[in-house]
């Protein structure tokens, strides 16, 4: 699975992800590493939607159920603009 829009590909591959799940005194730590990212607006989008997906899954653990409104639609302005930006290359190309 991809995010990277058309031709976005960095020249090291696609974005990687990385889940580092380790005890931290009585708890249990996650850290999540996505890198190789393409470029700042990536970056500013993945830092949006991270946290999301995370207190969703906080949520589900704690309650057993997943927030009532999806948390990415927080910022799906973030989301509009990137995939407005990978329409704008596309079009470029044709």
């Amino acid at each position: 699975m991809t995010f990277d829009g058309p031709g976005e590909v960095p020249p090291e591959g696609p974005s990687r992800v990385t889940f580092e799940i380790e005890p931290y005194r009585d708890i249990v730590r996650l850290t999540v590493i996505h890198e190789n990212l393409v470029d700042e607006d990536a970056l500013r989008a993945v830092s949006a939607g991270w946290p999301a997906v995370l207190a969703n899954l906080k949520s589900l653990l704690e309650t057993g159920r997943v927030l009532p409104q999806p948390p990415w639609e927080m910022h799906a302005d973030l989301r509009a603009a990137h995939m407005a930006l990978n329409d704008l290359v596309v079009t470029a190309r044709d």
